[in-house]
């Protein structure tokens, strides 16, 4: 008896910690509701439950690529016979789901891939819509729905156009099977993203982390340079030693004064572009490796009170990856525009529809959502 409540005491710290993690990590903030941890006394079993299972019950973990969850409740799927039916051209076996997810990416892939491009180019194209036109499930404004089974499979991040990660690694990796290339979904009980296979060498591509920015910071990365925001098990998934196709590292420029950093930021957003910086630092001292950070936070806020001032809304990501006792640093300077559409996808045309529709059935009872002149009216003193 006492050993099982020892064990019982072992999982719940598991479970607490993995917990931790994840909401550390955001992959899926937005789905894990407050109220639902509320009720962790009736649920505990079953979560245990399913964290045993990913932990081997106790024994030796055994990983493996599908049929996973991250996060407790989103699983990694294979999709395959999507793959399969795009790349045979027969999709009698799918049924209408597939069929839908095969119709929508197949779309996708005809608007983004042109004839001749090599595996890289395709990879690069597909992380570059992916970047552009989807975006993180969770917030006041999403849509709906927001099952798991949506926002973590191809067919919902198509049709919906939001994710959690787990989403965003199972779609990537249909892409590239689709396309003919080697991928697979890397993953530990809180996070996922993709190995991709070019010239024979792997390489970490993490979309989740890069949408909203498109940067790069997290496309085909070294198991070096993944390692400072990800864990996995090394054992089961292979290698990532190649550098060839990692887009930050060919990018970059020699950094030998640290110093020099806000100069060439500033240098660059007076180009009235929204630019990409990459740079490579090496054998930086202690001090010069300190002031690095607060530099770099320090330009970040600079560049967006030069935007202020001139009359341009923008932001500077960054990302630090440690590559060969060296530092890769990834500048992106994020611009918006009057052009942009909303991070909500709702404009005032869209607000004031709303308004109108709520006013119109309401407006007798509730002022606040009267138009104005209405309101006025209802407020007036009989």
């Amino acid at each position: 008896m006492e050993t099982r409540t020892r064990a019982s005491k072992a999982l719940k710290t598991v479970f607490c910690a993995a917990l931790a993690a994840l909401l550390a990590a955001g992959c899926a903030l937005g789905a894990l509701a407050l109220g639902r941890l509320s009720r962790q006394s009736e649920q505990l079993e079953a979560l245990s439950g399913k964290l045993a299972a990913l932990s081997g019950g106790g024994e030796e973990a055994v990983t493996q690529e599908d049929d996973v969850a991250v996060g407790g409740e989103y699983y990694i799927r294979s999709t395959l016979p999507i793959s399969d039916a795009y790349r045979s051209g027969d999709a009698s076996a799918l049924d209408a789901r597939q069929a839908e997810t095969l119709s929508m990416a197949s779309a996708v892939l005809e608007e983004i891939i042109g004839e001749g491009m090599t595996d890289y180019e395709k990879e690069k194209a597909v992380y570059d819509w992916m970047c552009a036109n989807l975006g993180h499930e969770g917030g006041v404004t999403t849509v709906v729905p927001t099952a798991s089974e949506y926002s973590a499979a191809p067919y919902g991040v198509l049709k919906y156009g939001q994710a959690v990660c787990v989403g965003f690694a199972t779609t990537f990796r249909m892409f590239m099977q689709m396309l003919g290339i080697d991928c697979m979904v890397v993953h530990n009980s809180y996070h996922s993203w993709d190995l991709v296979s070019l010239d024979g060498e792997w390489y970490h591509v993490d979309v989740y982390s890069d949408v909203g920015s498109g940067g790069y910071a997290n496309f085909n990365m070294t198991d070096e340079m993944a390692a400072g925001g990800h864990e996995w098990d090394r054992s089961f998934f292979p290698a990532a030693e190649g550098l060839k196709y990692c887009y930050a590292y060919t990018s970059a420029s020699p950094l030998e004064d640290v110093y020099a950093l806000p100069a060439l930021v500033r240098e660059a957003v007076e180009s009235q572009t929204a630019p990409k910086l990459y740079f490579i630092a090496d054998g930086l001292g202690k001090r010069e490796q300190q002031s690095l950070g607060e530099l770099i936070s320090r330009t970040g806020d600079a560049v967006m009170e030069y935007g202020y001032a001139n009359g341009r809304d923008m932001r500077m990501d960054y990302s630090l990856s440690v590559l060969d006792g060296g530092l890769l640093i990834s500048l992106n300077i994020v611009e918006y525009s009057e052009d942009d559409e909303p991070a909500a996808g709702l404009d005032e045309a869209d607000y004031a529809r709303i308004d109108e529709a709520v006013s119109g059935a309401f407006g007798d009872v509730l002022g606040g959502y009267a138009p104005e002149g209405e309101r006025e009216e209802m407020e007036a003193p009989v």
